[in-house]
């Protein structure tokens, strides 16, 4: 069985700070925005042995990211990087470059690379290390006084527990292991992600409201799922469920949208021949957009068993009398229904109920 899916977690506590937190989080979901960029198909993991863990369906390893914010405006350093500080026992823990470097020791082949991510830039020397090998060169070759600085540090660190097989994982480590500046400012990294998703969606038909409301369920699982506490050993399919986003699932969700929340410009169309005024059409469209966003949201079953009884009630009704548009006795109709499964709620109102009865006979039409 996996490695990773048998190994104890360092700790569950995620981060002790609520800025720190909401950047994290705010990351990960632009992380998996460029993911649906570039139509990767991966499984991102929330808060599982690093600040973020993706799993590559092609290849079954996992790359291990950490992500640290900075307030003061100076450079991450080597010595930064591994600097060591003490637990809540008293004892030292590993540093940002030695946690990494666990990943290594630990997983072996399933982990394939490794990435530290900040808000800061980096000093000259880290960022000579990353030429060096992002130009596919060895760092032990190129620049021997940087490898065994960077070597020693690690080494430091297993002073009472040396690996037998240290060298041979540092060389995997020193090889593999990326630096990156994020574009997500502490002050605006908010926006920047809500923009970025927006701007993923402009060339897709889709509502306003309805594209809000994804992103919106998109940070609240990214949220919850960083706080989910987990036992292991535990199945792929488990660990999916309680600390996974799949990527290829979120960009099915938005196909979906964009195929049901209905296409806007025909339905306008389609109003325009209704006996209906210029402000009846725009009411009826403002609904629809709202109606859309609620009703793609899986978590509220209450207005999901609504639409579906209001259905079910215009679709008889209907069938039963040939009506040319909306009326009272369907709205009356309707409203006894909802009161009789105890389903009256503020999200019915008449708007919603013509919605429903201007889709169905659009549908029908089409």
């Amino acid at each position: 069985m996996s490695v990773v899916l048998t190994t104890e977690q360092r700790e569950q506590a995620g981060s002790n700070s609520y800025n720190r937190f909401e950047y994290q989080v705010h990351w990960i979901v632009y992380h998996i925005i460029g993911k649906l960029q570039d139509d990767v198909e991966c499984i991102v993991f929330c808060e599982f042995h690093d600040d973020m863990a993706e799993f590559s369906t092609d290849n079954q390893q996992y790359e291990f990211y950490q992500i640290k914010t900075k307030e003061q405006k100076s450079d991450w350093t080597i010595a930064e990087m591994s600097k060591r500080e003490h637990n809540k026992k008293g004892d030292y823990k590993k540093s940002f470059l030695g946690f990494i470097f666990y990943n290594y020791l630990t997983f072996g082949t399933e982990c394939s690379h490794c990435y530290f991510i900040s808000n800061n830039a980096f000093d000259k020397e880290v960022l000579l290390w990353q030429a060096i090998i992002e130009d596919g060169k060895k760092l032990q070759i190129e620049n021997v006084a940087l490898y065994e600085k960077i070597k020693g540090r690690i080494k430091n660190e297993f002073t009472n527990n040396m690996p037998s097989n240290f060298d041979a994982v540092f060389d995997v480590f020193i090889q593999n292991t990326f630096v990156h500046q994020s574009d997500l400012q502490l002050t605006t990294y908010e926006n920047q992600t809500k923009g970025e998703f927006f701007n993923y969606l402009s060339d897709k038909d889709i509502s306003t409201n309805t594209a809000n409301h994804i992103f919106q369920q998109l940070l609240n699982d990214v949220r919850k799922k960083s706080k989910e506490k987990i036992n292991v050993p535990i199945s792929i399919k488990r660990l999916i469920e309680k600390k996974g986003i799949d990527v290829a699932e979120i960009s099915k969700k938005i196909d979906k949208n964009v195929k049901n929340s209905g296409n806007y410009n025909e339905f306008h169309q389609y109003l325009l021949k209704q006996p209906l005024t210029i402000n009846d059409i725009h009411r009826i469209e403002v609904a629809k957009t709202l109606h859309d966003a609620r009703w793609f949201d899986v978590t509220n079953l209450k207005y999901q068993e609504i639409v579906v009884v209001l259905r079910q009630v215009i679709s008889t009704y209907c069938e039963t009398f040939d009506i040319d548009g909306f009326d009272e006795e369907l709205k009356s109709l309707c409203n006894q229904k909802l009161k009789k499964n105890n389903l009256l709620s503020e999200s019915v109102d008449e708007s919603l109920i013509e919605v429903l009865y201007y889709e169905q006979k659009y549908s029908r039409t089409n």
